[in-house]
């Protein structure tokens, strides 16, 4: 069996982020047990941008759809080192290059059951510098951080992410990272 053949195996949790053991990832996700997942923003700070990803459209979930660069934490793997894979997986970036900056975490209750572990880099990449994972992304586009609020805040659809009560959290972290302390969502 090839290495990319295998299930992933995480780390499962208690409520409280107690570690219980190991399990393969269709466990996991079958029984809704509590793992970790990252998520990376890439913010293009001079020019008011974040550069989001569009999934496959044979993706099972959010096909289509804009979002982040994000994955699961596997077993074997600092949360650290999943957001320096996942980069490098997703669209061929080595973050190495980049200082890694972390956002905040937060717990994702029932049905989802996970814990986000969100971080950011300041970074102004060209768009051809980003080499997509051609089975996971169909393209990656840099979008005005205003207008991407917008639109989420009058409920639009094109993102993996709404304007829900997690992400004017997550906003509110991004203002202050972008603006400055004193803005806010």
């Amino acid at each position: 069996m090839k290495p990319a053949d295998r299930e992933e195996i995480l780390n499962i949790y208690d409520e409280n982020h107690n570690y219980l053991g190991k399990e393969k990832r269709s466990v996991v996700s079958q029984n809704h047990l509590f793992h970790d997942e990252i998520g990376l923003w890439i913010i293009d700070v001079e020019n008011g941008k974040v550069l989001l990803q569009k999934r496959s459209a044979n993706k099972l979930f959010n096909p289509n759809k804009w979002g982040i660069v994000a994955g699961h934490v596997t077993a074997d793997e600092t949360i650290e080192q999943a957001v320096i894979n996942e980069a490098k997986e997703e669209i061929g970036i080595d973050l190495g290059e980049y200082t890694l900056h972390k956002l905040f975490t937060i717990k994702r209750p029932a049905p989802r059951n996970y814990w986000t572990h969100y971080y950011y880099i300041l970074a102004s990449i060209p768009i051809e510098k980003f080499v997509i994972q051609k089975e996971e992304l169909s393209q990656v586009k840099y979008f005005d951080y205003e207008q991407l609020k917008a639109d989420l805040q009058h409920g639009s659809s094109d993102y993996t992410f709404s304007w829900d009560d997690i992400f004017k959290k997550v906003f509110n972290a991004l203002d202050k990272v972008i603006y400055g302390k004193n803005k806010t969502v």
